[in-house]
């Protein structure tokens, strides 16, 4: 695991702002699929979960300190109901619970708090876009803590530019 280390002159600064300023000033990797051939930047620190523990077409990356866990994911789901971008957008957006929702071209964004099956997990927030290829939904999304919304803003903006081909 890598930690978000501290300079002298930074010992009063929370670990969201530090976080901020390490993810806006890190370099990003790629990973490639090899299954499907789309690529996803991460930030350098985040950890990569291996492959072989994941589906076809999925990958993930995080990190964690301190109770702080971001984590970073793509993965890849049939459209078996071949629903139009539309009628997607306004599925996951109810089941997903989304507060904002955002459609583009071939795509669509939703974010809102993140929701296991007791409800509402208190200060935990998520960030998804879905990219509609085919008769498949091509899909990354950032899970992360409310007070690192600052954060991640770097991150929200590779999702926004993600294009699958």
């Amino acid at each position: 695991m890598i930690y978000v280390s501290v300079h002298e002159k930074e010992n009063d600064q929370s670990l969201p702002q530090k976080l901020e300023q390490a993810i806006r000033l890190t370099r990003m990797k790629e990973y490639h699929d090899d299954d499907y051939d789309y690529v996803v930047r991460y930030p350098s620190f985040f950890e990569q979960t291996a492959d072989s523990l994941m589906e076809k077409g999925s990958s993930r990356f995080c990190f964690w300190q301190d109770s702080t866990e971001i984590v970073q994911t793509t993965f890849v789901e049939q459209n078996t109901d071949s629903l139009t971008l539309e009628q997607a957008m306004a599925k996951y957006a109810s089941d997903l619970h989304a507060t904002q929702q955002q459609k583009g071209d071939g795509c669509f964004i939703l974010s809102g708090h993140l929701y296991s099956e007791t409800g509402q997990i208190t200060g935990r927030r998520y960030y998804a876009k879905f990219v509609q290829h085919r008769k498949l939904w091509f899909v990354q999304t950032l899970a992360y803590p409310e007070e690192c919304e600052r954060a991640v803003k770097r991150l929200k903006e590779e999702i926004d530019k993600w294009k699958v081909w």
